[in-house]
């Protein structure tokens, strides 16, 4: 953090962003001379030169915890990881149920289970008896919706007889 007794002084204006890069010796070789010679007359770019040699230093300095938070900081996740370990939650049961071999297990019962329910649940999920005349009705009844449909294809398959028979429309004579 910045005190303020460490605030910059303000120099010549048209100087101050020379005397950062001069500073950090990133002013070209014209640039570093004419800086310098101004530097030699004016006070206040002096004690502006120097004010950045406090502070910018500061401003770059890394931020290290101190070594007795890291050891702090070691102590509590050795102690959160080994609660972690003792703890045994009831997911962890859970999840021994669905080790490797019992899926395939579980799988081939449920199908056998379905199999059984489909073959067996014929007479419980089938419609209630019906009188044999009704009955041959329900089997007709989807013939009967589609029997348009037939119809047209019995006509498309009459023309493609007389079209390949060379019938009397076909113009062989």
């Amino acid at each position: 953090m910045v005190h303020r007794d460490h605030a910059l002084r303000g120099g010549c204006k048209e100087f101050e962003e020379e005397l950062v890069l001069y500073y950090y010796g990133e002013c070209a070789p014209a640039e570093r001379s004419r800086v310098e010679k101004h530097i030699e007359t004016c006070r206040p770019c002096q004690q502006l030169l120097a004010d950045l040699g406090h502070l910018l230093p500061l401003t770059i300095k890394p931020d290290e915890p101190p070594q007795i938070f890291w050891e702090s900081y070691s102590r509590e996740i050795r102690s959160k990881l080994a609660t972690a370990q003792q703890r045994s939650g009831w997911w962890r049961d859970l999840a021994s149920i669905f080790r490797p071999w019992p899926v395939p297990a579980l799988a081939t019962a449920l199908v056998f289970i379905l199999a059984l329910t489909l073959t067996f649940g014929k007479k419980v999920w089938r419609a209630p008896d019906l009188p044999p005349e009704e009955e041959g009705m329900m089997e007709i009844l989807p013939m009967a919706e589609n029997l348009e449909f037939f119809k047209a294809m019995e006509l498309l398959d009459s023309l493609d007889f007389l079209e390949a028979g060379g019938g009397p429309g076909s113009g062989a004579a």
